[in-house]
């Protein structure tokens, strides 16, 4: 088989929808021309698979194949010169996805070779979970000494990756929501003050803090900017209630506007947003550096990243009902390649 006719097995959407809407099966690769082969390892599930699963992202055009993440070993280099060997393992990014199959064909600028001290399991759950964290908290947040900070869903991938971040900071005090039941994983993760989602807003009254990194839109985001601090910054991390099903489940309508100029300017507060995809389109470099201070701080002790569960790619909708159930703490794996 030439390389024009090439497939490979792969997790498949044919139509927008649920669980049902996910196959296994072969799809064809892209050309290798300027782009390289990697046979993957493994793939980390985000909630940007569920989203383009449901038909949230208009761009997609079915059939695809879903996964923004994975690692592997390169195979094959095309006929663009790069730095990317054959047989260098590399953690692999693309927010357009395409990147759950057993074989890939990607371009160089979106593969990152990893240390040896880091294997292809741990790689997997870093690009995401980390650099997500490491721009809301350090970059765009400025998260100083002695400063404190809120974590939505602080036990999920990029939650407990941001308090692991926070608490790189001198004085830093960490605050997190999430499920009652995921209480002793935040604390032991450091979060020092832990609130239950369901009462929240109630039991965060009176609190200040000077930096929110928030995965909640809408009618959330309004009330959140009521706990900043003056010069308190949030970081908006994710679509909750920005993208909401209609009445047949299978659309999306928008919910963005609450972010009210005026109360900004007159209370001394900052909102913000971060897109890693289009982060990494733009600045590259920037996204490169990011990551090599992480690889250094892993190496060093000061992050450890959480693997909640493996699955294999035939458990994909197992392993997605658990992540869109919130019942993770950490990364949720597929293994590709068996």
């Amino acid at each position: 088989m030439n390389e024009q006719q090439k497939q490979s097995k792969s997790v498949v959407v044919k139509q927008f929808g649920g669980y049902e809407s996910v196959l296994i099966e072969d799809y064809k690769l892209l050309s290798l021309d300027d782009n390289i082969e990697v046979q993957v390892e493994y793939g980390a599930l985000n909630f940007a698979d569920i989203y383009t699963r449901r038909g949230f992202m208009p761009h997609k055009k079915l059939p695809f194949v879903l996964g923004i993440e994975c690692t592997g070993v390169v195979t094959k280099i095309g006929s663009q010169n790069n730095s990317i060997k054959v047989g260098q393992r590399v953690i692999c990014y693309d927010y357009n996805g395409g990147l759950y199959g057993e074989t890939i064909h990607i371009k160089p600028s979106n593969c990152f070779p990893l240390p040896e001290s880091i294997d292809n399991k741990l790689g997997a759950t870093i690009f995401v979970n980390y650099l997500t964290a490491y721009f809301s908290v350090l970059t765009i947040g400025n998260l100083k000494e002695n400063e404190s900070v809120l974590i939505l869903s602080c036990t999920g991938g990029v939650g407990t990756a941001a308090i692991q971040l926070s608490k790189t900071v001198k004085g830093v005090k960490t605050f997190g929501t999430g499920s009652k039941i995921k209480q002793p994983h935040a604390l032991e993760n450091g979060v020092d003050t832990f609130y239950c989602i369901d009462t929240f807003l109630q039991d965060v009254k009176g609190q200040k803090f000077d930096l929110i990194v928030s995965n909640e839109s809408g009618r959330m985001l309004e009330q959140l900017q009521e706990f900043l601090t003056p010069l308190g910054r949030i970081v908006l991390i994710g679509a909750n209630n920005m993208l909401v099903p209609n009445e047949n489940g299978d659309a999306s309508q928008t919910d963005y506007d609450k972010v009210p100029l005026l109360s900004l300017v007159i209370n001394n507060r900052i909102v913000a947003g971060l897109h890693l995809g289009l982060l990494l389109d733009a600045q590259p470099a920037k996204i490169k550096a990011v990551l090599d201070e992480v690889f250094e701080l892993i190496e060093q002790g000061k992050l450890k990243p959480i693997i909640h569960s493996v699955w294999k790619m035939a458990e994909i909708v197992e392993a997605t009902k658990l992540l869109e159930e919130r019942k993770n703490v950490g990364k949720v794996l597929i293994k590709i390649k068996e």
